[in-house]
């Protein structure tokens, strides 16, 4: 992962939810918009937050993340969970430069909804819930001093 941008298409694009999630407000210098080619993004079925499906098509907006470091890759991982692995990709700049990155992609079995998902719809009907529940999770995600105090009290 080191030097690879990331490329969110969800909830990851509201700074709200990425200073809870990674525990500190990324500088704008660290963004840049861009765009996967060859998928839609939809709501997990019974979830709020979204997943990309291929699509010959198709193409979707986000965000590429620069310079994320060890422990807020960590977080991520940790918050993204077991229903999404992280893999590579080519997107495209605002500016037109092609680029490889890397994406959390569904795992296989995941339910797709057939409705769209859209950053400014689920900002409007779920945030608030969504950001109450992604900040107590985060809250109990243990930090590397607190691994490391359990590892020497086991």
């Amino acid at each position: 992962m080191a030097g690879t941008p990331l490329f969110v298409f969800g909830t990851l694009m509201d700074g709200d939810v990425q200073e809870v999630v990674l525990g500190a407000h990324l500088p704008t210098h660290a963004m840049e918009p861009a765009v996967i080619q060859g998928f839609r993004r939809v709501f997990v079925a019974g979830r709020t937050y979204p997943m990309l499906l291929p699509h010959s098509s198709g193409w979707v907006q986000g965000v590429l993340i620069h310079d994320l470091g060890q422990a807020a890759f960590h977080r991520l991982q940790a918050y993204e969970g077991w229903e999404y692995r992280l893999e590579p990709v080519r997107v495209t700049t605002l500016h037109g430069h092609a680029l490889r990155a890397v994406v959390f992609m569904s795992q296989t079995g995941i339910k797709p909804s057939r409705r769209s998902w859209s950053l400014p719809l689920w900002r409007l009907r779920h945030k608030r819930n969504f950001l109450r529940k992604a900040a107590h999770f985060m809250d109990h995600y243990p930090t590397q001093a607190a691994l490391r105090r359990l590892r020497r009290s086991i």
